[in-house]
C-alpha cells in the first residue's frame, strides 16, 4: 500500500485519518509540532511508520520537515490537518 503523510496528526481529525489509513494497510507518517506531541502521537497511533516534528508556523522548520519526509521514500498521498 501507499505511504501517506498526515500533518497535525497528534490528535483529532488527523489522528482519526491515520487510524483509518493504517487499518486499510497504508504506511502512515505522522506529524506533530514538537517532540513531546510526537511521542504522544506514536502512543495513540501504534501502527504508524514514524513521526516527524516541526512547527509549521516557521518557514525554516517547514523546509526541514519536507526534507525529513522526502528522506523516508516515496509519499503517495498527504492529509493536511493543521490550522
Amino acid at each position: 500500500m501507499a505511504r501517506v503523510f498526515i500533518t497535525g496528526s497528534a490528535d483529532g481529525l488527523g489522528q482519526l485519518a491515520a487510524d483509518a489509513l493504517i487499518a486499510q494497510g497504508h504506511k502512515v507518517v505522522l506529524h506533530a509540532r514538537n517532540e513531546k506531541r510526537g511521542l504522544e502521537a506514536l502512543d495513540k497511533v501504534p501502527g504508524a511508520e514514524t513521526v516527524v516534528t516541526a512547527d509549521l508556523s516557521s518557514v525554516d522548520e517547514t523546509k526541514r520537515l519536507a526534507s525529513k519526509v522526502n528522506a523516508l521514500g516515496p509519499v503517495r498521498g498527504s492529509v493536511k490537518d493543521f490550522v
